[in-house]
């Protein structure tokens, strides 16, 4: 591994162009982290190695990268932390050991692409007890609209962190067997933005 990890320094600082650049065949060429095997992340984030806090910084480059060439997007991840990225490719690698990580990422983003933030919107700081985020005005506006449909919220879709939206928030968690806290985590979110109308 120490070879990989020598050879990941200098390309994690520059990556090419993603897959929304590629060229006219649709290929492009992955550079850094991106090149590593699904059972090389697995391991390394069993050990929560340097290699694997390098992997986490070629996410965030990658998905910087996706923000600014991708039409529309201020943001591809209107929620998802990096280690929610991550658990989600060690999810699909335990499975596909062979699997190259930056095709597995690609394919998470664009699960998260109808769910993006468009255009710059602020942040609301989100609190419940002890529990603190922030989290974009438009992803709590569609928060509030999911809900809605699935009929847990009756109020305006505005955007506003308000009890109404926590107790909604709640009775849905319940209702989807997650633990019920009325708190935004990810995977309260992930299982919200990804389940069925």
């Amino acid at each position: 591994m120490n070879n990989i990890l020598r050879a990941c320094i200098p390309l994690l600082l520059i990556f090419s162009v993603t897959t929304y650049a590629a060229d006219n065949q649709g290929k492009y060429s992955i550079h850094g982290a991106g090149l590593l095997k699904c059972n090389i992340f697995v391991d390394e984030r069993k050990k929560q190695s340097p290699a694997y806090m390098m992997i986490g910084g070629w996410i965030d480059g990658y998905i910087s990268a996706v923000n600014q060439l991708e039409k529309n997007t201020y943001d591809i991840t209107s929620f998802t932390s990096t280690e929610l990225l991550t658990a989600l490719i060690d999810k699909h690698c335990a499975g596909h050991p062979d699997d190259v990580l930056a095709p597995v990422l690609s394919a998470i983003l664009t699960k998260l692409h109808a769910d993006r933030v468009k255009t710059a919107s602020p942040l609301v700081i989100v609190r419940v007890g002890k529990f603190q985020t922030q989290l974009y005005k438009k992803t709590l506006t569609d928060i509030q609209k999911k809900l809605a449909h699935k009929k847990y919220f009756n109020k305006e879709a505005n955007g506003v962190w308000s009890k109404s939206l926590q107790t909604a928030l709640l009775k849905y968690q319940q209702s989807a067997n997650l633990k019920p806290t009325g708190f935004p985590d990810q995977k309260t979110l992930w299982h919200l933005f990804r389940s069925k109308p």
